[in-house]
């Protein structure tokens, strides 16, 4: 998957896409920064590829260090959320 993260100024939000070889549809979705606890949660949809119908999806990026990160995709279906991916990603020193 790839993932684009940018911040709208009139906004005043953070904004991702992302998109990869499970569907052919972009998700979209926008968040805060949340200084206590080093993380942008944002919010938006997605078409599942499985049934074609748009589902609610959440994802939390946090910072751990300044080394680390990760990232946390949530899909809300039938009303329930899931955890649907996490990412660790590392800087190589």
């Amino acid at each position: 998957g790839v993932s684009v993260t940018g911040f709208d100024n009139a906004k005043q939000v953070f904004v991702n896409s992302w998109i990869d070889n499970l569907g052919t549809g972009m998700m979209y979705s926008e968040g805060k920064w949340n200084q206590a606890d080093n993380t942008i949660e944002y919010k938006g949809t997605a078409v599942d590829p499985a049934s074609g119908k748009e589902v609610q999806v959440r994802q939390v990026m946090k910072m751990v260090d300044d080394n680390t990160q990760t990232f946390d995709m949530y899909t809300t279906r039938d009303g329930k959320e899931f955890k649907s991916m996490t990412i660790t990603m590392k800087r190589k020193m």
